[in-house]
């Protein structure tokens, strides 16, 4: 059994006020079990005044997190604010750490992180926590967990910020901000997660499909034979190169094996290509989706009163990418007031903006493949 408590604060001038009022709302002489960590999540100013790393200091377990552009709890809806999540159990493990440096290769910093944080336990349950990289794709790093865990489902999310080139965006560990390291939850013992996830309806995929034809990591560089860039003009979803509107047109990826996965475009690159938010085979087929305000709300209302329903008072962690937030125009808030009325006060939760969503599929063989989605909502009950 998990007990979730949750925390927030907005107080961004006064480091000793803000640090007071979380500890204050977790209570942690009174209210810890046995083992515990936090899950922090904050706009970047947090990380620069010092919050996060006095709270981390005041609190006797790890805090892990990321940077996001907005959040919401029982307690708050907010886009300068700070939530922070304490999971706390007597039959359950926590233990986390973070990753050297990667600047190229996820192999040897990530296999170096798992192995230590698996020496304490197997674990039951991962929770990534992965740096916003231009240079290496989200799902490298959740291909290396993958291959290094042997397929322990894995439930996390990507760092996000709101600069337009997402420079704020930082991974969090005691207090300390990352730009180029994973950090990494591993939850063992007593975990029976249930997990949930909506993305784009399939009606809304757009009929005209084309071939992947070259790709570098992450870097769409042809589609059809043609420069990325170049093939979205000609089919009228681009105008002069630039690919701003596609914020909210989410890259339906079908792959040589009838799975689906889900991509966000985040800014052209040299050459004509485009930058996306995770990687894709080349020979699988693409199509987009336009997503609207009303797809996103429906969406999200549907899948949380399922969770809800199966949730009955365990702890919700939700994660929805950007590109849901981006769709909603100007009514930036509308998703997590569409989460607040459906759940209300009767689970703990948090509900995140994301820049990827990291997940497992459970496979008809009975093993898990973890993916890197985008463009979706993604719920852990706990």
């Amino acid at each position: 059994m998990i007990r979730t408590i949750n925390a927030f604060t907005d107080e961004i001038d006064d480091q000793e006020a803000a640090v007071a009022e979380l500890l204050k709302q977790v209570d942690p002489d009174n209210n810890l079990l046995a083992n515990s960590v936090g899950i922090v999540h904050c706009f970047s100013e947090f990380l620069d005044n010092g919050v996060v790393k006095a709270l981390s200091d005041k609190l006797p377990f790890d805090v892990v997190g990321t940077t996001t552009i907005s959040l919401s709890t029982p307690l708050c809806i907010s886009d300068m604010g700070l939530s922070l999540t304490v999971l706390t159990s007597d039959s359950v493990k926590f233990t986390s750490g973070v990753s050297s440096p990667i600047t190229d290769s996820v192999d040897g910093p990530l296999t170096e992180l798992y192995n230590r944080i698996a020496a304490a336990g197997k674990p039951s349950l991962l929770m990534p926590f992965i740096p916003f990289m231009l240079t290496v794709g989200g799902d490298e790093f959740i291909e290396q967990v993958d291959s290094l865990s042997g397929g322990i489902p894995a439930f996390g999310t990507l760092a996000i910020s709101n600069e337009p080139d997402f420079s704020r965006s930082y991974t969090i560990y005691r207090g300390q901000s990352y730009t180029e390291s994973m950090v990494l939850l591993a939850l063992s013992g007593d975990v029976d997660p249930v997990f949930l996830s909506v993305s784009v309806s399939e009606e809304n995929i757009l009929k005209q499909k084309a071939v992947i034809t070259g790709i570098n990591r992450n870097v769409l560089q042809t589609v059809n034979n043609m420069p990325a860039v170049a093939y979205l003009e000609s089919v009228g979803l681009v105008k002069s190169g630039d690919i701003g509107a596609l914020a909210s047109l989410p890259f339906i990826i079908q792959l040589e094996d009838r799975s689906i996965l889900v991509r966000a475009a985040i800014s052209a690159a040299e050459g004509g290509g485009v930058i996306l938010c995770g990687a894709a085979p080349v020979n699988s087929t693409l199509a987009l989706a336009p997503m609207s305000q009303e797809d996103v709300i429906s969406s999200t209302a549907g899948k949380v009163r399922e969770a809800l329903e199966k949730a009955r008072g365990r702890g919700i962690l939700m994660y929805s990418c950007a590109g849901r937030n981006w769709a909603l125009g100007v009514k930036t808030m509308a998703e997590h007031e569409t989460v607040r009325d459906c759940v209300g006060d009767r689970a703990p939760y948090y509900f995140v903006y994301s820049g990827g969503e990291i997940f497992p599929s459970f496979l008809d063989n009975g093993s898990v493949v973890n993916h890197l989605q985008n463009d979706s909502l993604i719920i852990c009950i706990l």
